[in-house]
């Protein structure tokens, strides 16, 4: 298998392992933060996987309907993961919402375990596709790396709640 493939089709199946995790995890501690992550994730997954094939796909040598090749798949899959991370931004930020207004108590220390797999997972992802070439791995490194950020951000609050009880943070990431 070559090298892209190998490292878009690991990453995407990092990610839906641990997308597992982290809808137990969400409703294991009750954070909002978490399942809205998980729901990011399930996004993630799909791209992932729809770019892994693409870039299969995109190998193919050029035949009578396409002479110059499938090489634009690669183009077509980063504008695909591009989409799923505005669409998951969109359908979090509604589900916040109602948590702002009534914050729920978390577990706050499960937060944390959860936050520190988060990072490591991502990081490995972002690690992985970020020795990529194609546009396509370059930009699902990217959304990897923003959620490494998400995940620290995860990390912080949890750590502030479980030593303050401001479970209003919990939304508000």
């Amino acid at each position: 298998m070559p090298e892209r493939e190998e490292r878009v089709r690991l990453a995407a199946f990092l990610n839906v392992a641990f997308t597992i995790i982290e809808v137990i995890g969400g409703f294991w501690t009750n954070s909002l933060a978490i399942l809205s992550d998980a729901l990011h994730d399930l996004g993630d997954s799909i791209a992932l996987l729809v770019s892994w094939l693409f870039e299969r796909g995109a190998k193919k040598s050029p035949d009578a309907k396409y002479t110059f090749g499938y090489q634009r798949l690669s183009l077509f899959s980063a504008i695909f993961s591009a989409s799923i991370l505005i669409a998951g931004s969109i359908i979090i930020t509604y589900q916040a919402i109602p948590r702002l207004l009534n914050p729920e108590t978390v577990n706050a220390f499960g937060m944390v375990g959860i936050a520190v797999i988060g990072i490591t997972f991502n990081a490995v992802g972002f690690f992985l596709l970020k020795k990529g070439e194609s546009l396509n791995e370059k930009v699902l490194s990217w959304h990897l790396l923003e959620d490494v950020l998400g995940w620290i951000a995860i990390l912080v609050g949890g750590v502030i709640m479980y030593f303050s009880e401001f479970y209003l943070i919990d939304p508000i990431r």
